[in-house]
């Protein structure tokens, strides 16, 4: 389990800071998540898909979260806004521009295929995502499918 965190903590920060909007936030998510982990090995049970399944555990903590708070996505479209103008060598004038189209992007996605998408972007695999999500694979891949045809269509 140690080697597990080790692994695995900071991509899950790097997914949930993008849903909940806070790095001591997504921090307790993740503590939480490897606490519910830690319960389900001594309890005896065995998990399959250990990596996918503590996906799956934090990103239903993180939307409850953003629930209960009345929250929006809006973290997510900042993010994947940010992977868009990580390029050093664009403009100031450039990047706004960037961030405006990648923010109008993510809008025209729905939940799903925007989850779909950063999960993609953290490096799961689509059976990976569709444990998180707790969906079929083949769903997986219509999503994504779909969110990157919307990005394609109005790019």
């Amino acid at each position: 389990v140690v080697d597990l965190y080790r692994e695995a903590r900071p991509a899950m920060l790097g997914y949930l800071r993008q849903i909940v909007g806070s790095s001591g936030e997504a921090e307790d998510i993740v503590q939480v998540a490897f606490l519910k982990l830690f319960d389900q090995l001594r309890k005896g049970a065995e998990l399959q898909e250990t990596r996918s399944w503590l996906y799956r555990v934090a990103h239903n903590l993180a939307i409850d979260s953003l629930r209960r708070q009345g929250r929006e996505e809006s973290a997510a479209i900042q993010w994947m806004a940010q992977r868009e103008l990580e390029d050093a060598a664009v403009s100031m004038e450039d990047n706004m521009s960037r961030r405006q189209q990648v923010d109008l992007l993510m809008h025209g996605l729905n939940e799903r295929e925007r989850h779909c998408l950063l999960l993609r972007a953290e490096g799961l695999s689509y059976k990976e995502i569709a444990n998180v999500l707790t969906i079929s694979v083949k769903a997986v891949s219509v999503y994504l499918s779909r969110g990157l045809k919307k990005f394609d269509q109005k790019k």
